[in-house]
């Protein structure tokens, strides 16, 4: 069985959609944790960038009919809010619960609602989350 990361931006309600190009409404998600290809630091917050987390499946491009195009879907990135001098043991206790040192319960649970995070993570160092699950598309000009 694979380990899950699950994210808890907010209350889910009747405004919550499962997809949002600026994670508007984007309330709970979860994700397996193999599927993590990223974690980066910017001003403010880490981003953790997830591959084949989309509506469509992995490799689902087009061209359009023309050869000098192809289209992307993008990835799902979730953007938690971090002190910038918290950022270092952020992304570290990530690491850590991901190479097999989970939350208490065996969760990977990053939950701003009630306040709940994996490892030595807590309200004080992450203080907001916000999944952009995009349905946008990028073209990109192929050579």
């Amino acid at each position: 069985m694979k380990n899950w990361m699950v994210f808890h931006a907010s209350t889910v309600d009747t405004s919550t959609v499962s997809v949002h190009d600026s994670g508007t409404d984007v309330d709970m998600c979860a994700f397996p944790a193999d599927s993590l290809i990223a974690i980066a630091a910017r001003n403010g917050a880490i981003e953790m960038t997830f591959k084949d987390t989309g509506k469509l499946y992995p490799g689902a491009v087009s061209n359009g009919g023309d050869d000098e195009v192809d289209v992307a879907i993008e990835a799902t990135r979730v953007s938690i809010d971090v002190s910038n001098a918290n950022i270092p043991t952020a992304i570290k206790s990530i690491i850590a619960v991901i190479n097999q040192h989970p939350h208490g319960d065996g969760l990977l649970l990053f939950d701003e609602v009630n306040s709940v995070y994996p490892g030595a993570l807590n309200s004080t160092i992450c203080t907001a989350i916000a999944i952009e699950r995009t349905t946008t598309n990028i073209a990109v000009a192929t050579a």
